[in-house]
Order: C-alpha cells, then structure tokens, then sequence
C-alpha cells in the first residue's frame, strides 16, 4: 500500500526544513518556489504601486534561506540579482544579468521611479533577505553598499533607513573585527563616503550649489556614520579624518556643526565608552555565587573557584592599571585625537573664520556660530597657529550683555598660545578689562574677567613683558595693531581687587596675584610678592620676550644627576670608611660631632685620649725633622685654589660652577650616557627640588641643613612615587571649560550622582577620631552624675544669674496676666 506524496507548495517553512536537510532530493522543489518568484516579481514591476499577493514576502524570505544556505554561489548570485531588481522596481528580464552596471549608472544619489512606488512591505522584505545572505557570507559588502545607501537616502521610512544604517555600520565593523582589516574595502567604502559629503562643499566649479533633501540626510547620515566607526575604533586613520575636514566645509548647517563636534568632543565620548566598558567588567566579576542557600555539588564548587579565580585577577589587573595610568594630555593621546591628525589645520581654521564673518545673522544660528568660534580656536591653540583676524573677531562678542559670553571668553583662551603677538594679546585683556573688570559690573563679571585675564596671560607670558621705548616705537610703525597696554599698572590693578569685599572677587584676584608672583614678580608692589614673589625677584625670574626661545643643553637635569651620583658615591665611601675603622656615628657616618656653645670645646671619651697622647722626650722632640705637607691645589676661573680635606676630587660641586660650565656638563652627560627610566624620574625630581629651592627660601634652609647633616640624599629614595594631583578624568589637549574660567562661588551644588556616591561612601569626614592621652574635662563633666555637679560653683552661679532670674519673673508675670479659667480648682476623678 503506497502513501500519496503530501502537499508542501504552500507550507514554505517545512520545504526550507527540507532543503536544508537535503538540497539535492528537493531541488526540483525549491526550482519551482524560484519560477514562481520570478512571475511574481515580472508582475509586481508592471505595477510596483499594486498591493503584491499575501505570501510574497515569505517566498523571499524562503529563497534567501535556502539559496544562501543549501546551494551554490552561483544560485546564491541569481536570487540575489533577483531581489536586487525587485528593490528597484524592475523586471530580471529587462535589467539582464549585468544588473551592477545598470545600476552604477544612475546619477547621484538617485533611484528608478519605480523604486520609489514600491510596496512598503516589499522593499523591507528584500532589504531583510539580502541583509541575511551578506551576514551568511554570500554576497561581498562593495555590493550591497552603495544600493543601500541610495534606498536609505531618498525613501523617506524611518525604521527602514535606521536598519540600514545600522547594517552598513555593523558591516564595517565586523569586517575589520579582531584585527582582521580589509584595506581594499575600507578604501571603497571611505571614497564613496568622500564622495557623498564632498558633492555638498562649495568649490570654484560649482560656487552657486543647491542642496536638495535628500542629499542633506544622505550627507548628515554619512557624517554620523564615520563619527560612529571612530568612536568604535575601527576608522582612526588620516582619510577618516579629511573626510571629517571636507564635511567641515559642506554649505549644510546640520552637517559642518556635526563634524565639528566630531573634532571637538570624540576623545571625551571614546573616554566616556572606556570607562563605562570597564565599570561594567568589574562590576560582573565582582558578583560571585557562593550558592549560599543551595546545594553545594561538585559542578557548583568549581563554578565557584573559578568565579573567585577571575575576581582576583580582574582585581590585580586593576591595580596594576592603576599604577601604569596616564593622565591628563598623555590619556587623550591614546584615544587617537582627531584634530591632530588633520593636513592643512591653517587653510581650515581659515575657511571656518571666514565663513563666520561672511555669513549674516539669518543664514548662521548663533549655536552654529559659538561652535565655528570653539572650532577654529581650538584649532588654532592645539596646532600653533598664526591667524591675526581671529582675536579683533572675538573682540566683538566680549560685551558684559553678550550672550553666553562666559564660552566666548573660554574660547579666547583657547586661541591663545605662545605664538601670538603680544599687540593682539594686549587687545584682548584691554576690552576685558573695560567689559568686566570695573566698578560698575556684578561681583560674578569682575571674577570672571580676572580669571580670564590669568589665563591668558598663562598662556602668552611674554604680554607681561615691560615695553622698552625703542621697540615700541618700532611696533608702532610697523603693527596692524594700535592697542597698548601698561603692563605693570593693568597688573598692579587687578592684584589689588585681592582685597574685594565680594568672596569670588577676592579669590580671583588672589590668583592673579600668586600667577604674577611664579612668572614675573618685578610687576608687584614689594607687599603684594610674598615670600616666594620675594625669593624669585631676588634670582632674576621674568618671562621670556616674544620670539625668545630656551635652548635646551642636553637632557633637563643631567648636570643635577650627576653631581647627585658622585656626592651620594662619596657618602657611601666615607661611611664604610668609618664602619670599617669601627667608628660609629647617629648620622650615618658624617663625622659630625656637637660643639659647646661658649668655648668651642670637644666632648672626648677617655679611652681616646689615652689612646691618642704618647710621650715624647725633650731631646727626641728636638731631633724629629717635620717633611712638608703636601697640599692638593685645583684650578677655578683661572686660579689656583687648594682642594679641602673633605672634599673628593671625583665630587661635582654645581654650586662652583658657572652656567656655561653646567651647560657643558649637561652636554657631554646628554651624549655619552643612555638614561633609563629610573634616571629620568631621578632627574625629574632633582629638577622640581632645585626649582622648589629657588621659589621658596624656606626651601632652600631646609635643602642646607639637610646637606650639612648627609640627609639629602633620603628626600630620593627609589622607592617614594611621585605626588600627583591629576584626576583619572581626561583632559583633552587645548580645551578650556567655561568653568575654569567662571567665578568661584561659596558652595557649588552637587548633582545627584555626587549626592549618591557621597552617601555610599559613608561618612568618614565626621567619625570620631581618637585624640592621644585621655578624655578631656568637658567631656568628664557630661559623664558625671547630676547629683555630683548639682551644687557646683557652676551650677550655682548660673542659678543666680540675671538671666536665670528675669526668666523666672517672666513666668510669674505670665501666670498673673492668664489666670488658670478653671479657678485653680483640682479635678477630681470621679469613682
């Protein structure tokens, strides 16, 4: 008895169950499915606007499938060309087989009419089917790329075009995932990209460009889509950057204000990223089920160890992160930073500025504007660069009613460097001074002005500098410039706003006056230096002229490593000298010994001084020829100077030496010895103890008796790290916050994840702390007894205070003005 074979044309998942397990035997089937899609297709593209048949979109799905799963590249070509055309509108039998090229020939970002009128259900099941056979590896990524681009740009559906961009994203991504990257891909892929964003920058061939929208979001859409390939560190290389530079240029708003946040905010974003992917590491490994409150079996026991394994190596892992961490400008570094990797920064800073200034207030929102100016200055303080017209620009939004004028002067600061003129400087600090720092503006503008004032004088230290009378006369018929400054009184006036009555006010001024102190004292009254101004004015410390450079002789602090080395050699020498002659000394072998203060006499034991007299006759004494001491004699500045006893011909006294001789030192140090790491930090050091000696003289005291006991050498043991004060936050290279610069206020207010992180943490600040010896009287007081203390010479003359007094008047004065209404009549509880 035979079964009849069941029917399955229209039950398409159980065929695709079958063809998967035999694609031979069911071939003929899945043949047919094909036909069939083919008419459906040939009808569907002589009215793409008709509604297509119920199971149109299961029969795509079922051919992508199966095609790309159970058969050939070639049948896997065919349904592919099929769907391809079907996306489009048009029929397989028109198009041909070469359906690529007849595709690249559309102009633009364009497609077929057709395509256009296609059925929403349609596009979206043959955009799915052919996402699936490139993600099974049938289809290459070149091909797919553009055709979807193109759907993405000109049909306005919103789900559709956010699966296709995260598609083409995705892509890229896993195409370049573990190391794997395909240049030839990434090239295609980043010129076409260029291509897009560059069709919308004006040129000299196309100056009257007319955007429509759909180039606009194509443009906007290609932005977003490299700035995303960034942050994921896929694309980091200097053609991903110049496509970023071109969509600076672009005529659309939308798109240059998106690449020039790209410039601007990608290290803090990429920070933001790293930060959240190891927070949320830790926090999985440091979750371990100890299956309290379960059965513990073998498979839970190393489920277990192996949980506490991983704890303990994501913990060491962490330390030693936290040892080996750059901060600041060398973290921000590592997070590839666009704005340094960028060809003509001058030519761009100048297009962005010029666009500024050209645009009129209708064609440029003033966002747009504030984000050009951040731009262009940033660009211009991170690369150094030379672009005059940018600060009398900036001159003009420095007004006291300006709009976020606390970012505008935030960006002043930025486009300042060392570079800079000190004319165009000079203007600068002259309208911020006249805007902000007067008697008629708030406490909150005055602060902001000076603070912005130090800034930039930070940043261009050479604007201190005194204007001699020669080479302002010189400035004055050669500068564009007519702003002069007198730089002694401008900072005489701001340092005495250190004495404000407003707190913010104050504290400004005081940081104007201690940044005048550390770069050039002789601008101060001698009551405004201070110890430390005092100490540098003495040693001659100025700022540098503009133009003035320090020429580096050798590795910074080479000379001081050296004499550091012999001096601490010599040390070491002399103390196993004494250990070896059984001397023995409380400082470490430096043969010093306590004088008395009146006569100058020397503490000796006994047992020496019978060891040390021998007698001697008359006769013999007589007899004894004393030979001549031989004295060491050394030459310095040209005379002949004896060497002391003390002192080790091999010892470098820096001290002695002239600066040309240091220099020389350093030289020849510089260019004979290979430096490690343990060298440098030494120098480093060395380098910091010498400065912190020349500013400040209790210092330098300290550095003396420290020499004189054979203790400076304790202050650079190799074990002591450094003291640090950078945060684990990134500082990007050139930025300024508008917060460094704004007005120190009395208590900033927290925001709600500091609130948390301050309750979690606990309070620690206000726990008692155990005070050495025992308790104190008043606390002895509030332990004792009430009926101790109850007639104490305390207690009893509070009671007959006048206040104690006067209080019980009060009381009977109140009880004569309300009389109880009740007549003082007891009330009884009735039984």
């Amino acid at each position: 008895m035979s079964s009849a074979k069941p029917d399955i044309t229209l039950k398409l998942s159980q065929l695709q169950n079958l063809c998967k397990r035999d694609p031979q035997g069911h071939r003929v089937d899945y043949d047919a499915q094909i036909r069939r899609l083919q008419s459906e297709c040939h009808i569907l593209s002589l009215n793409p606007s008709a509604k297509p048949p119920t199971q149109l979109s299961e029969l795509i799905q079922f051919a992508a499938a199966v095609s790309s799963s159970s058969y050939d590249q070639n049948t896997s070509d065919d349904v592919a060309n099929l769907l391809v055309c079907l996306l489009l509108g048009k029929s397989h039998e028109d198009v041909g087989q070469d359906v690529d090229s007849h595709f690249k020939s559309l102009d633009g970002l364009s497609l077929p009419a057709s395509a256009l009128t296609l059925h929403k259900e349609v596009r979206k099941s043959c955009v799915s089917s052919l996402i699936l056979m490139r993600n099974k590896g049938k289809l290459p990524p070149l091909r797919l790329l553009e055709l979807f681009y193109r759907v993405m740009a000109v049909i306005p559906d919103k789900g559709l075009r956010e699966q296709l961009y995260r598609h083409i994203v995705n892509d890229v991504r896993n195409i370049n995932k573990k190391g794997k990257r395909d240049e030839k891909v990434n090239r295609n892929v980043q010129a076409f990209l260029h291509k897009v964003v560059w069709s919308t920058v004006r040129t000299k061939h196309n100056k009257d460009i007319e955007l429509d929208d759909n180039t606009k979001f194509a443009t906007k859409r290609a932005v977003d889509m490299i700035t995303e390939l960034y942050r994921r560190k896929v694309w980091t290389d200097e053609r991903t950057v110049s496509i970023m530079a071109s969509g600076v240029e672009s005529v659309a708003h939308n798109v240059a204000a998106a690449a020039m946040r790209f410039f601007l905010n990608i290290e803090d974003k990429m920070a933001d990223d790293k930060d959240r992917e190891e927070n949320d590491e830790w926090e999985g490994v440091q979750e371990v089920n100890y299956h309290a409150h379960s059965r513990t079996t073998k498979a839970r026991s190393r489920q277990i160890a192996k949980q506490v394994k991983n704890k303990i190596k994501a913990q060491k892992k962490k330390e030693l992160e936290l040892d080996t961490a750059d901060h600041g400008v060398e973290a921000s570094r590592n997070l590839y930073p666009a704005i340094e990797l960028l060809r003509d920064p001058q030519g761009l800073a100048e297009a962005v500025l010029k666009r500024v200034q050209t645009t009129g207030a209708n064609g440029f929102r003033f966002e747009h504007k504030l984000l050009a100016m951040n731009f262009a200055t940033r660009l211009v303080g991170n690369h150094e660069l030379i672009l005059l017209n940018l600060y009398p620009f900036m001159r003009r939004y420095m007004g006291g009613h300006q709009r976020d004028v606390t970012a505008v002067l935030a960006y002043a600061v930025q486009a300042c460097h060392e570079m800079v003129p000190p004319e165009e400087v000079h203007g600068l600090l002259q309208t911020i001074a006249h805007n902000f720092v007067t008697e008629r503006c708030s406490g909150e503008q005055i602060a902001v002005g000076i603070n912005a004032c130090r800034a930039i004088c930070a940043r261009v230290p050479s604007s201190l500098v005194k204007e001699d009378s020669n080479s302002s006369n010189d400035e004055k018929n050669g500068s564009t410039s007519s702003v002069h400054v007198d730089v002694e009184a401008f900072a005489r006036d701001l340092a005495g706003y250190s004495k404000h009555k407003d707190r913010s006010v104050a504290v400004a001024g005081r940081s104007w006056q201690n940044f005048v102190r550390e770069v050039y004292p002789a601008l101060l009254q001698g009551k405004d230096r201070g110890t430390v101004g005092s100490a540098l004015h003495r040693n001659g410390e100025k700022p540098l002229r503009y133009g003035e450079r320090r020429i580096a002789a050798g590795v910074k602090g080479a000379d001081l490593l050296v004499e550091y080395e012999t001096k601490k050699e010599a040390f070491m020498k002399k103390k196993a000298e004494m250990r070896a002659r059984g001397e023995d000394s409380d400082d470490d072998g430096i043969g010093y010994e306590p004088m008395n203060d009146e006569d100058g006499w020397v503490d000796v034991d006994e047992e020496d001084e019978d060891d040390e007299w021998e007698e001697v006759d008359a006769e013999d004494e007589e007899d004894v020829e004393v030979a001549p001491e031989l004295v060491e004699v050394k030459k310095v500045n040209d005379k002949v100077v004896p060497v002391a006893e003390d002192e080790d011909s091999s010892t470098i006294d820096l001290s002695k030496m002239s600066v040309k001789e240091r220099q020389k030192l350093a030289m020849e140090v510089s260019s004979t010895r290979v430096f490690t790491a343990a060298d440098f930090e030494k120098m480093r050091r060395l380098v910091e103890r010498e400065d912190r000696a020349k500013r400040d003289p209790r210092a330098a005291a300290k550095m003396k008796r420290l020499r004189a006991k054979g203790e400076e050498f304790e202050e650079l043991s190799d074990d002591s790290d450094p003291d640090s004060d950078d945060e684990g936050r990134i500082h990007t290279k050139g930025a300024v916050n508008e917060m460094d610069i704004a007005a120190e206020s009395k208590r900033k207010r927290s925001s709600k994840i500091e609130k948390l992180e301050k309750i979690l943490s606990g309070r620690e600040k206000f726990e008692h702390n155990q005070r050495e010896g025992g308790s104190t009287n008043t606390e002895k007081t509030r332990k004792k007894n009430f009926l101790m203390t109850k007639f104490s010479f305390a207690n009893r003359e509070k009671q007959g205070s006048k206040e104690t007094a006067r209080r019980g008047t009060l009381k009977k004065e109140k009880k004569l003005k309300f009389p109880d209404k009740q007549g003082n009549k007891k009330r009884r509880r009735k039984m």
